[in-house]
C-alpha cells in the first residue's frame, strides 16, 4: 500500500470505495507548453476526473480509454517538480486544462493549493477552470496572483447535470462559488460550455438570469463538438443507450448559429460581456 493510500484511508469522511479509484503518477514535466489561445503553459496536477462528465473531450484529447477516465492519478510530486520548473518563466499558466484542478481528490491532497503557492512568488499569471466550489477554499491565493477565475455552468437544470455531470457539483453551487468570487473582486467569468443542444428557450433563461444575478462581468461561449466514438462510450455506460440517442439526435437537429445566438443576445442584454472560447 502506497502513502497516498494511507494517506486517503486516514479520512473517516472519504467514502471507502472511492478509495480505490485513486492513483499516483510521477510527474515527468509540470509546465508543458499550451496549445490553447491565451496560455503559455499547462499545469495539470490529476490525471482523468471523477466528475464523469459525459460530454468531456479530455479523455480522446489526451487518448486515454474513456472507461479509465475516472481512476484519477495523482501527480503527488507536481509541487515540487514545479517548483524547479517555474524559475525565469513569464506568461500565463492555464490549470485544469484537462482535468478539473478541484475534483475531490483535491479536497485531501491539496496539490492545486500547493501548485499555487509555489506560483505566488514569480507573479505569473493564471487562468482556472473548474465544475467546483472548492476553489473557493483557495481565494487568498488567488488574490495574490493575475488572471481570470471561471467555473463551468451548462445549466442550471439539475436534472440535466446528474444525468451529464454526475460527479459534479450541482449548478446552484457552482453559480454561488461565483457570486462569492465577483463579491471578492476577482476576475470570475462562467464558461457556458459545452452550449447543449438539450436546452430549451427556459433553460437558457433561467441560465442568464442565474449567473447575471450573480453579479459576474462576463461569460464564455463554447460549442458541444462531440469526437469520434463519444455517442458509442456513453451508450455503453449502464442507462446510456437512451441518452447518448437524446444527445446525438439533438445535436444533428441544433442550428448552432441560432443556439449561440440566442445565448448570446440574453447575456448581453443583461450586460453581460460574452466572448468566444476558441
Amino acid at each position: 500500500m502506497s502513502n497516498l493510500d494511507l494517506f486517503l484511508l486516514m479520512d473517516d469522511d472519504r467514502p471507502v470505495p472511492q478509495v480505490p479509484r485513486i492513483g499516483e503518477v510521477r510527474t515527468r514535466v509540470a509546465l508543458p507548453a499550451s496549445r490553447l489561445p491565451g496560455l503559455d503553459y499547462a499545469l495539470n496536477p490529476y490525471v482523468g476526473c471523477a466528475h464523469d462528465c459525459l460530454y468531456c473531450y479530455a479523455p480522446y484529447v489526451t487518448k486515454r480509454p474513456r472507461a479509465e477516465w475516472t481512476v484519477v492519478l495523482a501527480r503527488t510530486d507536481i509541487p515540487q517538480v514545479l517548483a524547479k520548473e517555474i524559475k525565469g518563466k513569464k506568461g500565463m499558466i492555464g490549470l485544469g486544462t484537462v482535468t478539473d484542478p478541484y475534483q475531490e481528490a483535491e479536497r485531501h491532497l491539496l496539490l492545486t493549493r500547493r501548485c499555487l503557492m509555489e506560483m505566488v512568488p514569480h507573479g505569473l499569471s493564471v487562468s482556472v477552470l473548474t465544475k467546483s466550489d472548492l476553489i473557493l477554499r483557495d481565494l487568498d491565493l488567488y488574490k495574490e496572483l493575475k488572471g481570470e477565475m471561471g467555473i463551468t455552468v451548462t445549466s442550471v437544470n439539475d436534472d440535466i447535470s446528474r444525468t451529464l455531470e454526475p460527479g459534479a457539483p450541482l449548478p446552484g453551487r457552482r453559480v454561488a462559488a461565483l457570486s462569492r468570487m465577483a463579491d471578492q473582486g476577482l476576475n470570475a467569468y462562467a464558461l457556458v460550455g459545452p452550449l447543449l443542444p438539450l436546452l430549451t428557450g427556459r433553460d437558457v433563461d433561467e441560465m442568464v438570469e442565474a449567473l447575471s444575478s450573480a453579479g459576474i462581468k462576463w461569460v464564455m461561449l463554447d460549442r458541444f463538438r462531440p469526437r469520434p466514438g463519444m455517442f458509442d462510450d456513453i451508450a455503453r455506460r449502464p442507462g446510456g443507450e437512451g441518452i447518448a440517442d437524446r444527445l446525438e439526435k439533438a445535436h444533428r437537429a441544433e442550428d448552432y448559429r441560432g443556439l449561440e445566438s440566442l445565448v448570446r443576445r440574453k447575456f448581453t442584454e443583461k450586460g453581460i460581456r460574452c466572448v468566444n472560447a476558441f
